[in-house]
């Protein structure tokens, strides 16, 4: 699977631009703000219909303008895929081959994995930050995960409100009765997520590579708040049901719902220590691409193919030994975008099969020789390089 073309109207700073790329590596050379970044949030929204970046819409949206949209053409072995993503503060269009689809239909048409600094949170950051990780790389892999996802947080909600509203004073025996319907389905669903996670987990222990960016062991602990076996998604729900009951008392004095999947924990260590408190930058860095490269492990086994990767800044993000290791493993297996404002990460590659140059929102098809004026703290207008190309 790769990206074939990829259409830009009116996101962020790009005004209107359409572009092809090379089927493996493309190398996008940029000073900070002219847009580079931008251009991987696009690829990126074109898989996920969302961003990496921010929740607002509108920061999206090229300034004084309405809504954009993210187009591209994508080939697969099933033959060429039409997507496009149109965002506007009032609403979000998700179209496959010309027709609206829902956010379910529309995952897993474009496989696409992003490595920025902002994705270090998974092992620096929350637990929300590690939840979220296990539940992208789940999306495309468990049929219904993103069902189940949606119908627990739906059933978390409504409990909420209800206890909530106990706390405040409210107590009412409807609503006794209103919180112990809601946690039927809250069990029932929660069990679906967890069971799902701990699958993953098991599969990701297995594909973590072992020595190749440390020889330090970097292992995987999914923690649940609720405990019991868990030996099926069944008994997880039955342990998940009493748990809901022993903490219902509790839960109504909080006025909120203290156990489940959107308090669980992903412990990562790397040497036997939390990778997030105790780990060195290079070893967490180490520790994420350890878990990426797991889960394309993963992703090749259920598809049959390779996601398409993302590196944003990739000297800011791999030093040179991780970054030969890092290419070295890509290598043919996959469609490869990676940003770069220093000349220098050129010579880490050996040929550069798609080269690109933005500035001032523009993309440019870079030839050969271009590159010697596109140095750091001065972007001159390139030699040799094609007309941008455009579209009405």
């Amino acid at each position: 699977m790769h990206l074939v073309t990829l259409q830009l109207d009116r996101f962020r700073n790009f005004t209107s631009d359409t572009v092809s790329f090379s089927p493996a590596t493309n190398l996008i050379f940029g000073l900070n703000g002219q847009g580079k970044t931008n251009l991987l949030e696009a690829i990126y929204i074109l898989g996920h219909g969302k961003s990496y970046r921010t929740s607002s819409v509108k920061e999206c949206i090229r300034f004084g303008h309405e809504a954009c949209s993210v187009a591209g053409a994508v080939r697969h072995a099933g033959g060429e895929r039409r997507m496009q993503v149109t965002l506007s503060p009032f609403e979000k269009k998700l179209i496959l081959f010309g027709r609206d689809v829902s956010l379910e239909e529309f995952l897993g048409q474009f496989h696409v994995v992003a490595f920025t600094q902002s994705h270090l949170a998974v092992v620096r950051g929350s637990p929300g930050d590690r939840r979220a990780f296990l539940d992208r790389g789940m999306v495309t892999l468990y049929p219904g995960h993103l069902r189940a996802l949606m119908n627990y947080q739906r059933a978390l909600r409504q409990r909420n409100r209800l206890l909530a509203d106990t706390a405040a004073g409210s107590k009412t025996s409807t609503g006794t009765e209103l919180v112990e319907s809601w946690e039927q389905s809250l069990a029932r669903e929660g069990a679906s997520v967890v069971w799902n996670r701990l699958r993953y987990v098991e599969e990701l222990r297995r594909e973590i590579p072992k020595g190749v960016f440390s020889n330090e062991s970097v292992s995987l602990h999914y923690v649940s708040t609720v405990k019991g076996d868990f030996d099926s998604a069944e008994t997880v729900e039955t342990n998940f049901v009493q748990a809901l009951k022993q903490r219902r008392a509790a839960d109504n004095r909080l006025g909120f719902t203290s156990i489940g999947p959107h308090r669980d924990e992903l412990k990562i260590t790397v040497g036997g220590r939390a990778a997030g408190a105790f780990g060195s930058a290079g070893q967490q860095r180490s520790a994420l691409l350890s878990l990426y490269f797991a889960q394309m492990e993963i992703h090749k086994k259920v598809h049959g193919f390779y996601p398409v990767f993302l590196v944003d800044d990739v000297e800011a993000e791999l030093d040179d030994e991780r970054l030969r290791i890092f290419l070295g493993y890509l290598g043919e297996r996959t469609q490869t975008f990676l940003t770069t404002a220093k000349r220098a990460v050129l010579e880490s590659f050996s040929s550069v099969e798609g080269r690109f140059i933005v500035d001032s929102g523009r993309i440019f098809k870079a030839s050969e020789d271009c590159w010697e004026t596109a140095r750091p703290g001065s972007l001159d207008r390139p030699r040799s390089i094609s007309p941008k190309i455009s579209f009405n």
